[in-house]
């Protein structure tokens, strides 16, 4: 059955986005509730247009925009070295600090400072939300170092980082830690559960640090999904976002719906495809405390996961998603 919200809802897309953002009427409601209690959600397994032929619904989300990273650090030799080694351990990792969900009436935070890996390497891949007035990388001086200038008011500034540790067997567990220009602030995120959950810190007024990744397997298919969630009401909410591949680059949309179900279970479903509107997954699963887990589905069945945290959002723009998914043959499944 090919997924159709009524005409109605669809029109509260650009409403709802470009305006004030205010509570869809309860049909809207009404009509997720009533797709939650089909089978993935009432989702098809059919290609679509390209963004789902709703341009207007991604540009409105406003989802940080993101740029390549020509990082000097790929090419020194120990980190060659390293990248062409099968005893170490490589992840990608994106990394997203400040306000999550978005404050549209937040204060600037001054995030400039570095972050530490406690051994190892890392590449930096993407650059995410920076802007030119105020953001900037650093000359990369130490293989396990990254330094940056930061500032984040209403929304987030991330990066997408291939780290590499040379002793994944140590006892103590590979830590990424943020630490401030003035050494005032210090937040340390372990890398070793990565791909169980997101590794999360509390900054403190509204704002967060958070990672997320897989192990670096070119023959696995995997990646990312980052984007909007947005609760219209209560049990009932929508999400729309970027699908990225392992190093951060875009390379489609998914979008989806998430609620309560009459038998009290939390649920989300949605579609992804690629740029071109190519079927290549649906999505479903459970959420609950800001965590989803659920299953990719593509047209012969059960095909992998997908993982992540959520931030809901009271307007399309505020929400927050962040999330992997991986093929099944994934060695960190």
């Amino acid at each position: 059955m090919r997924f159709q919200l009524p005409l109605a809802f669809l029109l509260t897309v650009p409403t709802v986005a470009c305006t004030t953002d205010t509570t869809p009427p309860d049909e809207d409601k009404d009509a997720i509730a009533s797709s939650l209690e089909l089978e993935n959600g009432g989702f098809d397994t059919a290609d679509e247009a390209p963004q789902f032929g709703d341009e207007l619904l991604f540009t409105s989300a406003d989802i940080e925009a993101d740029a390549a990273v020509s990082d000097a650090m790929a090419t020194d030799p120990t980190v060659v070295d390293l990248q062409s080694r099968t005893d170490i351990a490589a992840h990608n990792v994106i990394v997203l600090w400040g306000r999550m969900p978005a404050d549209p009436n937040g204060t600037v935070r001054d995030w400039n400072g570095q972050l530490k890996l406690s051994r190892g390497a890392m590449v930096v891949r993407r650059r995410i939300a920076f802007e030119p007035a105020t953001d900037r990388l650093l000359p990369r001086t130490s293989r396990d170092t990254v330094q940056f200038e930061s500032k984040t008011s209403t929304h987030a500034d991330g990066l997408a980082l291939t780290v590499l540790d040379p002793t994944p067997a140590a006892a103590e567990p590979l830590t990424l830690t943020y630490t401030s220009a003035d050494g005032a602030k210090t937040y340390s995120l372990s890398l070793a559960t990565l791909a169980a959950s997101a590794a999360v810190t509390d900054a403190g007024d509204g704002n967060q640090m958070v990672a997320i990744g897989h192990r670096r397997l070119d023959a696995c298919d995997h990646g990312f999904l980052r984007g909007r969630w947005q609760a219209i009401a209560p049990g009932a909410g929508r999400y729309a976002g970027l699908v990225v591949n392992s190093d951060g680059e875009p390379t489609g949309h998914v979008r989806g719906i998430y609620g309560k179900r009459r038998d009290g279970s939390s649920v989300f479903f949605g579609k992804f495809i690629d740029r071109d509107g190519a079927f290549r997954g649906i999505l479903g699963g459970t959420y609950d405390e800001g965590h989803i887990n659920g299953r990719w589905i593509v047209r012969t069945g059960d095909h992998g996961i997908v993982r992540g945290v959520t931030r809901a959002g009271d307007t399309l723009r505020a929400g927050q998603f962040l999330a992997r998914w991986a093929e099944a043959s994934c060695a960190d499944r």
